[in-house]
């Protein structure tokens, strides 16, 4: 058993290296200058701290930094409410077809999202929101729908009928008993959604580019590209480029490490509640 165990300790030493090691390899980077990261090694770390590099970085980076933030904020507050509206009609309203419904809902998530690029950016054209945030805002909280009805409805699931139908018999309305009832017992669900919607704006590069011509409208993930490309080819700005890879990366740290704990509570609890 004793080998055993050193054999699983080793594993998940190798592990946890091979996970840390390039973010640690990224911040030490970002404290260098461009031409001493390219004749140090891999593994000399920390051998220099120019702190010049971040404020280049963030000069470069923080018109992006503050757009990804609104964006991510206008798409939680849509796509968090639609999924909540959607997810307690499937789970407390009863309708014809609801269960058929619900599965053609969900199959939404076998779809790949790059079959759906061409019909979204044509629709966006048509609608004129091309080169606007509203380009970004409703497809983020509209491709969110699928996975986040599912989430929520396993919670709303959860939710003692009698304590439902106590507060209609008290006069409230479907929207009431929504609000003042099931929203206020599922806030760790709610925020596991507003993280995953979060993230996704995070991200994603590969829509920005397409509907956002503006580098002002831009986000974090392009604008980090955007940012890395306005170099070209000068060694000597390897530093800033490394600072604002840490820059972009820093906040979603800061988001995981403090709603943590509701993140997971969030995907585990509708399992175990009541």
């Amino acid at each position: 058993m004793g080998r055993y165990r050193w054999i699983s300790l080793l594993g998940g030493a190798v592990i946890v290296v091979l996970t840390y090691f390039p973010i640690i390899f990224v911040v030490s980077n970002s404290l260098k200058t461009g031409r001493n990261i390219f004749s140090s090694g891999v593994f000399s770390l920390f051998t220099q701290f120019n702190y010049q590099n971040y404020s280049t970085a963030w000069s470069g980076v923080s018109r992006s930094l503050v757009n990804t933030v609104i964006v991510a904020a206008a798409a939680i507050v849509l796509g968090v409410a639609a999924a909540a509206l959607g997810a307690y009609a499937f789970s407390q309203l009863r309708f014809r077809g609801k269960e058929l419904l619900f599965v053609a809902y969900l199959a939404l998530l076998l779809i790949p999202s790059t079959l759906t690029l061409i019909p979204l950016f044509l629709t966006i054209q048509k609608l004129g929101f091309f080169n606007t945030w509203w380009a970004l805002v409703l497809p983020y909280a509209a491709s969110a729908q699928p996975l986040l009805v599912l989430i929520f409805r396993g919670f709303f699931d959860q939710i003692p009928n009698e304590l439902l139908e106590s507060a209609r018999t008290d006069g409230c309305t479907e929207a009431q008993v929504l609000v003042r009832i099931v929203a206020p017992l599922t806030r760790p669900v709610l925020l596991t959604g507003a993280i995953l919607v979060t993230i996704n704006v995070w991200g994603d590069y590969l829509w920005p580019t397409i509907v956002i011509q503006d580098p002002h409208r831009t986000t974090i993930s392009a604008g980090v590209q955007q940012f890395v490309s306005s170099f070209g080819l000068n060694v000597s700005s390897g530093g800033s480029v490394f600072a604002a890879f840490v820059i972009a990366t820093v906040p979603m740290f800061v988001l995981v490490g403090f709603t943590m704990r509701y993140f997971v509570s969030g995907l585990t609890e509708g399992a175990t509640k009541l």
